[in-house]
C-alpha cells in the first residue's frame, strides 16, 4: 500500500503545482489587461502603443557657422539651407567671418588690402540715431592727444562731470611719454578713437595700405594701453576731405565702412587750429557760438601748445552747463551723416551697402529705404 500511497501523492501535488501556476498566469494576464485599459482611460480613452506614447520629438539640430568637415551629406545640407540667408550667395567670394551673426564678403579679386588685417573688423554697431531739434547735448571732441595738457583737462572735465572724446595718435617719442593717459581716459568715462598714428598726412594718405597700417597700428596701441577695444569710429587727419586724400579718399572711405568703422568730422569749429597763436577768448566765443547754434560735435585740439584752449575749457563747460546744455562722449550711436561729414556722398552709399552698418531711420527715409528691422 505504500508504493500506491506515494504515486497518489505525487500526483496530486503536481496537479496543485499547475493549478498554482494557471492561477499566477491569469492573474498576470488580468493585471496587466487593467493596466493597459486603465492607460487607455488617462490618455483620452486612445489606445496608444507604449513605444509611440514615450517617445519624444527630436529638438531641431543646432547648426555652426563653421560645421566640422567630417559632417554626414544631410548635416551639410540642413546647415546650408540654415545659413543661407545670412551668407552671400555669390560663391565665388571667399567669407571673412567677423561675428556669429554678420558675414563681410571678401573679393579673391579684388584690392589685396582687404584680406589685411583680419581682426579689424567693428562687430558692435548698434542702430544709429539723431538728435532731435532742440536737443542740448553737446559732444566736445579733442584731435592729436594725449599731451602734458591731457591730465589737466581731465581735472578739470572730473570736476564738471563732463564726458569728451579723444581722437588720439603718436607723433613722437615725446608724445609716447603720456601714451599711458589713454588708459585714464576711458577709466574715467570718455571715449578714445583713432586718429592715426603718426599724424603725417603726405603718409597715412599714400594709398589705401598706408593708411590701414598706420590705423592698425594705433588701433593696437589704444588696445595694448586701455585694456579695451577703441571706439567703434574714428577720425580722419585733416577731416575726411583735404587736400592731401584727394585721390584716395573715396577708396580709404569704402574700406573702413566695409569693416564696419565710421568717422566723424564735426559741425563745429572752436578755431584752435586756424593758423598762429589763436586766443583764448576766440576760442570761448567761437565754441559758445557753436554751442549755442546747436552744433553738436565740436572741434578742439589737446596737443602741445594749445595751452589757450585748456585755459577755456573750464568757461565754456560752466557756461553752457548753466543754460542747461550737457556733454557726452560719442559712442557710435550718433548718425554721422545728419549734418556731421563733409563726405556724405562717398559714405551713405557704402553704409548702406555695409551688413555692419545700421544707419538711423531719419538717413534710411530719406534714402527711400525701409526702416524695417
Amino acid at each position: 500500500m505504500k508504493p500506491q500511497y506515494q504515486y497518489h501523492h505525487t500526483q496530486k501535488s503536481r496537479r496543485r503545482a499547475r493549478q498554482r501556476r494557471h492561477f499566477m498566469i491569469v492573474s498576470i494576464g488580468l493585471v496587466s489587461v487593467a493596466a493597459i485599459v486603465s492607460a487607455a482611460i488617462f490618455i483620452g480613452g486612445k489606445l496608444v502603443p507604449i513605444s509611440q506614447s514615450e517617445t519624444k520629438p527630436k529638438p531641431s539640430p543646432t547648426v555652426s557657422a563653421d560645421a566640422g568637415a567630417n559632417s554626414s551629406d544631410s548635416s551639410k545640407e540642413e546647415s546650408q539651407s540654415t545659413t543661407s540667408q545670412k551668407e552671400p550667395s555669390n560663391s565665388s567670394k571667399e567669407e571673412s567671418s567677423t561675428s556669429s551673426e554678420v558675414q563681410v564678403s571678401v573679393d579673391p579679386n579684388g584690392p589685396a588690402y582687404q584680406k589685411k588685417y583680419p581682426d579689424l573688423y567693428v562687430t558692435d554697431r548698434p542702430k544709429m540715431h539723431v538728435l532731435e531739434p532742440g536737443d542740448k547735448t553737446v559732444y566736445l571732441t579733442f584731435d592729436d592727444g594725449p599731451s602734458d595738457l591731457t591730465a589737466p583737462l581731465l581735472d578739470i572735465l572730473k570736476k564738471y562731470d563732463a564726458k569728451v572724446t579723444f581722437f588720439d595718435c603718436r607723433q613722437s617719442d615725446y608724445q609716447g611719454e603720456y601714451s599711458s593717459l589713454m588708459k585714464r581716459c576711458v577709466d574715467e568715462g570718455h571715449a578714445v578713437a583713432v586718429h592715426t598714428y603718426s599724424h603725417v598726412m603726405k603718409d597715412v594718405y599714400a594709398s589705401v595700405d598706408a593708411y590701414l597700417d598706420d590705423f592698425y597700428k594705433m588701433y593696437k596701441l589704444i588696445e595694448e594701453t586701455t585694456g579695451k577695444k577703441p571706439a567703434n569710429f574714428f577720425r580722419f587727419p585733416g577731416g575726411s576731405a583735404n587736400s592731401y586724400n584727394t585721390e584716395v579718399r573715396e577708396d580709404i572711405i569704402k574700406e573702413m565702412t566695409r569693416r564696419g568703422f565710421i568717422y566723424y568730422d564735426w559741425d563745429g569749429d572752436s578755431g584752435d587750429a586756424s593758423g598762429g597763436k589763436v586766443s583764448g577768448a576766440t576760442i570761448y566765443a567761437n565754441t559758445m557760438d557753436a554751442i549755442r547754434r546747436d552744433c553738436d560735435i565740436i572741434l578742439l585740439h589737446n596737443v602741445f601748445g594749445k595751452e589757450n584752449t585748456l585755459s577755456q575749457i573750464e568757461n565754456i563747460l560752466k557756461d553752457a552747463q548753466a543754460e542747461g546744455y550737457t556733454f557726452e562722449a560719442l559712442d557710435g550711436t550718433l548718425d554721422p551723416t545728419h549734418g556731421y561729414l563733409m563726405t556724405n556722398k562717398i559714405f551713405i552709399p557704402a553704409a548702406m551697402e555695409s551688413p555692419l552698418i545700421q544707419l538711423s531711420d531719419w538717413r534710411m527715409e530719406k534714402e527711400g529705404k525701409s526702416t524695417d528691422s
